[in-house]
């Protein structure tokens, strides 16, 4: 099994025949995985997480489609698709897959495959915009928490969770508490917009042991190999 790191929040976990694509905005290499089980994951309907056209041109191979509810007027391929709304759950074969909210758009996965489990934040965030006033940010702070209380009790291997720099100082608030209160075996940052020298000083900052943390330092970056 390994997880490559695409671009912002997207990244592939290739483990056997299969490889799940996760919120991949940007083309991939077709040719790497066109002879995999391919499953292609998309959280909401934002550009920066969903790319319709990789989407429609996997339609080419076996792919199947996982997708948030608000995306449903531009699904490829309606007989190989999944369209999930919050809280719903769909097995296929050896894959498992459930879903939470989102505290912007869409929904977050959580995904078994073969003994592994992984949790997909999508734009499941706890928000903290410098514009905010102060009721703004407490009720960004309880829709946060009100959600990680749902997904306390999952074992969770690799938490893709957003480290986003436009939040600047509070982009590490969500993945200080998300690893606090859920404490997945690994924690891998996400919706960087490309500001990667951001994730080497929020690494810094974190208020968890950084064994835990997965670096991810450029685009297209095998991050996790075993």
């Amino acid at each position: 099994m390994y997880i490559q790191h695409t671009s912002h929040s997207g990244f592939m976990v290739f483990d056997g025949k299969f490889v799940l694509l996760f919120d991949c905005m940007n083309d991939i290499d077709i040719e790497k995985i066109k002879n995999k089980e391919i499953v292609f994951f998309a959280s909401h309907h934002h550009k920066d997480h969903y790319n319709e056209q990789l989407a429609t041109e996997l339609s080419k191979y076996r792919t199947t489609y996982i997708l948030s509810n608000d995306i449903e007027d531009s699904i490829p391929q309606k007989d190989l698709t999944c369209i999930m709304s919050p809280y719903q759950e769909v097995t296929l074969g050896p894959l498992h897959v459930r879903t939470y909210s989102s505290t912007d758009r869409g929904v977050s996965f959580f995904v078994e495959l073969f003994g592994k489990r992984y949790f997909h934040s999508g734009d499941l965030n706890w928000w903290h915009w410098e514009h905010m006033d102060p009721s703004q940010l407490m009720q960004e702070e309880s829709d946060f928490k009100t959600e990680i209380e749902k997904i306390r009790s999952l074992d969770i291997d690799f938490a893709f969770v957003p480290v986003d720099p436009r939040l600047k100082e509070h982009g590490i608030l969500a993945v200080n508490y998300f690893e606090k209160t859920v404490q997945p075996r690994f924690i891998i940052p996400m919706h960087s917009f490309g500001e990667y020298s951001y994730y080497s000083d929020a690494k810094k900052r974190i208020s968890f042991d950084s064994n835990k943390w997965i670096d991810c330092n450029q685009e297209n970056q095998i991050i996790w190999k075993d």
